[in-house]
């Protein structure tokens, strides 16, 4: 599971850096050429960060929203220095109050734009603000030798960037954040955490054409995770995680003149519901879930409703599908569930004093599939068609005793 989220993060948070290390590299090689850019556009970062936060709000992305204000400040600070108000608003807004406000919200939710949240939201982060203030201000002398050891560690290309005590910050940020990208690795996660890790870069960039650059590059990053994340909201199933109803008429959309529709349904899944309750239940739809997901023969497997699944095999016939699906079948009724009774819990002295007592509040129980499969022909030659037809196998699998697949 550990292993799964790791390359899950690492998908999709390589490309990011890779692509944020080149731009960075592109801008260091061509100072000239991105310096006429950036007088001539001088407005375009601001705007995309703008368009952003339309296109966030619109899909009650509000933490999206809060990150895009920030780097859009950054930009403001950069367009209107002389300002006395953005002037104010530097002395508090620093890098280091800038990193602990997205490290925060990368373990906060999105709750919306309702005038409640959005107040709540405005006091923690003004509570931030002043708390990162009065550290730095404040913060005493004689730790100072604790601290210094840090910059010698670092690189010396980028230990000047940071006073020792913004670098232990900031790490500590990094070490948090990591954690919360383990435990939900969405890409909206991933580009806060990278928007963290640039901040240092971008406040203590002397060259603002090269913060107009990056803060012009997250923006288009954090568009592309808010299109991705609302896209996977729609189009895959929240409990089992792969594509939903919704997916399925969209990728008929995409098939040719042959294919072969399956239709799986888990036996006797009500009494099982009943039996041990809605949580095991969700559970068993996981499983049978990853299953279907791991079909060989090229399908590919959506969740219809309810119990029900849908599988689709694009250029095959039933002839060359019925192997695949029998050998899915026998996967999932030999593989073994352990459900606990969750009103006996098992006590740690119980286990050591009565190894049987463990097996008396476990009970091994087996999941199985029935199928039903038919192929597009010219007289079903609609998706719906061959869709009926093979619910009606399905319901021919039921009768025959379950467990089995029969096509017509």
């Amino acid at each position: 599971m550990l292993k799964e989220k790791f390359m899950s993060l690492l998908h999709r948070l390589l490309p990011v850096l890779m692509l944020l290390g080149l731009v960075q590299w592109v801008a260091q090689r061509n100072h000239s050429l991105l310096f006429r850019w950036s007088e001539q556009l001088s407005y375009l970062p601001l705007v995309s960060i703008i368009f952003t936060m339309l296109v966030a709000t619109k899909f009650g992305r509000s933490r999206v929203v809060i990150a895009c204000l920030l780097l859009a400040y950054l930009c403001i600070e950069g367009l209107w220095p002389a300002n006395q108000y953005i002037a104010f608003v530097s002395l508090f807004l620093t890098a280091p109050a800038l990193t602990v406000l997205l490290g925060l919200l990368l373990w906060d939710r999105d709750r919306g734009f309702a005038l409640p949240n959005l107040l709540l939201t405005l006091l923690w982060m003004t509570a931030a603000v002043l708390v990162t203030y009065a550290l730095f201000e404040h913060f005493p002398e004689q730790w100072l030798h604790w601290l210094k050891p840090i910059n010698t560690l670092l690189p010396q290309s980028i230990s000047p960037l940071l006073s020792p005590v913004h670098w232990s910050l900031y790490l500590v940020l990094l070490l948090f954040g990591l954690l919360r990208l383990i435990l939900n690795t969405s890409h909206s996660h991933c580009m806060l955490f990278t928007s963290m890790l640039m901040m240092p870069v971008l406040a203590h960039q002397d060259q603002f054409f090269i913060t107009q650059v990056t803060v012009f590059t997250l923006s288009l990053v954090f568009l592309t995770a808010v299109i991705i994340d609302s896209h996977n909201m729609a189009f895959k199933d929240e409990l089992t995680t792969i594509p939903s109803r919704r997916a399925l008429m969209q990728y008929v959309q995409t098939l040719g003149t042959r294919y072969v529709v399956a239709m799986a349904d888990i036996d006797h899944f009500k009494s099982f519901n009943d039996s041990y309750g809605h949580d095991v239940g969700d559970q068993v739809l996981k499983l049978v879930a990853s299953k279907l997901q791991k079909v060989s023969g090229g399908g590919k497997a959506f969740r219809y409703g309810g119990e029900e699944f849908t599988l689709l095999f694009p250029r095959k016939s039933v002839h060359q599908v019925l192997p695949h699906l029998e050998q899915l079948r026998e996967d999932i009724a030999a593989y073994t569930m352990v459900i606990r009774a969750h009103d006996r819990p098992v006590k740690k002295s119980a286990k050591k004093t009565n190894p049987h007592r463990r097996a008396s509040v476990q009970k091994k129980v087996n999941v199985s599939c029935s199928f039903g499969v038919a192929s597009r022909s010219r007289l079903h030659s609609q998706f719906s068609a061959v869709l009926k037809l093979a619910d009606q196998a399905l319901y021919d699998a039921k009768k025959a005793g379950r467990n089995c697949v029969k096509s017509r």
